[in-house]
């Protein structure tokens, strides 16, 4: 057999293997984060501040609303942030004002302040609790007791500040194809249980669902401290926990729901926004973000690209049948995967043949962040709102 057909050989199996590992590893790490269970403290003695920073989100609001307004136990203020909508949040909201929703809109957005950081601030100004629970207006708790149980549990065990894992919503077809890749990767390369251990770094909180004290909220500074961060609820979570809080992830997947995002071009914008921190992250420590973004390239194109260029190339270019096998196996591991963790998710395994566009979706992403470092800017555009990144001094703007 010649020496290409060997690399071809080589190559398609490690990439195969490679799928399998970020499977196995992933279902492993989510396995280790402990399930809500049911309280049996005293939370009913506490009062509870439920801020949701809303921003044209008047489709969904009524289900967030309603959810929330029928959580039983505890004493309960919810407060609705109008992050400047323009969709009619407010009459949507109007609604709700006879049932107890109090409902703010902040003023113009300060400059250094990134929209929803402003607005969760804001909700923190006009509330009252012990205990304040930031929810996306997205989100949908799915039994009465879930808000109690939550916070019981973490005054049981001491805990400061902790975030629960919904179960993504996949009502659309593109987070059918995008959610079982992306959470594939996301667990296995930032492991949630980490989150529970004191000595590591990372605290991996979902913005669908942050819990703090009052107290240790105020002791950081809040969302005042990470005003200027693009993911604000990774930066005040690894905030909390460096600060000696105790923090802790809880997964609530099978009594909570949010959603990640929409369309095909939510995703992609959501997946800018990730990889544009990466490289702020690494302007901050007056690295390279190039360099950091350019080696996330290189692994995307081998692991994403693979299972569709080896099987041509190997077609086009293999001396032996076999090796034309061979090249198959990283585009069936991949799309065994991709059914597996639909299966998982509770969702029909037929759209797994779509996990190619997934994987094109997260190169798109990678390659215009990567080209943007080159430039010294990048430019991301979530929720209405644009955000221009400056990467050679690592600050973020909002336009």
């Amino acid at each position: 057999m010649a020496v290409w057909d060997l690399l071809l050989a080589a190559l398609s199996l490690l990439i195969a293997l490679g799928w399998v590992a970020v499977l196995v590893v992933s279902r492993r790490n989510v396995s280790l984060v402990p399930s809500l269970g049911r309280s049996e403290g005293n939370e009913d003695l506490l009062t509870v501040s439920v801020i949701v920073p809303a921003r044209n989100e008047a489709k969904v609001l009524p289900a967030t609303l309603e959810s929330l307004l029928a959580q039983r136990v505890l004493r309960k203020e919810v407060i609705l942030v109008d992050d400047h909508s323009t969709d009619g949040t407010e009459l949507t909201a109007s609604l709700y004002l006879d049932r107890g929703v109090v409902y703010v809109r902040p003023p113009r957005t300060p400059e250094g302040w990134m929209g929803k950081s402003w607005a969760c601030h804001f909700g923190y100004l006009n509330s009252r609790g012990e205990w304040l629970v930031f929810v996306d207006a997205d989100s949908r708790m799915m039994d009465e007791r879930l808000l109690g149980d939550a916070i019981g549990t973490a005054v049981a065990k001491g805990i400061d500040a902790f975030s629960l894992i919904p179960r993504l919503s996949t009502d659309r077809i593109a987070s059918r194809v995008m959610l079982p890749t992306l959470l594939m990767l996301m667990y296995f390369l930032a492991p949630p249980s980490k989150s529970n251990d004191p000595s590591e770094r990372l605290a991996f909180f979902f913005g669908a669902f942050i819990a703090v004290r009052r107290s240790a909220y105020e002791a950081v500074g809040g969302h005042a401290s990470v005003r200027s961060e693009l993911l604000d609820d990774k930066a005040l979570g690894e905030l909390l926990k460096a600060s000696g809080k105790r923090t802790a992830l809880i997964d609530a997947s099978e009594r909570f729901e949010a959603e990640f995002a929409g369309t095909f071009g939510d995703h992609l914008g959501g997946l800018m926004r990730l990889f544009t921190q990466y490289a702020l992250d690494e302007a901050k420590r007056r690295g390279n973000p190039f360099r950091r973004l350019s080696r996330y390239l290189v692994g995307g194109l081998l692991f994403f690209g693979g299972p569709i260029a080896l099987p041509l190339l190997a077609i086009s270019t293999a001396q032996h049948p076999l090796v034309v096998g061979v090249s198959l196996t990283p585009l069936l591991a991949s799309l065994a995967s991709q059914a597996l963790y639909l299966r998982w998710m509770g969702e029909r395994m037929r759209y797994a043949p779509l996990a190619p566009l997934a994987h094109l979706v997260i190169l798109l992403a990678l390659i215009r962040v990567s080209a943007s470092t080159l430039k010294g800017k990048a430019e991301v555009r979530w929720h209405g709102r644009t955000y221009v990144a400056d990467l050679r001094s690592g600050t973020l703007k909002l336009v």
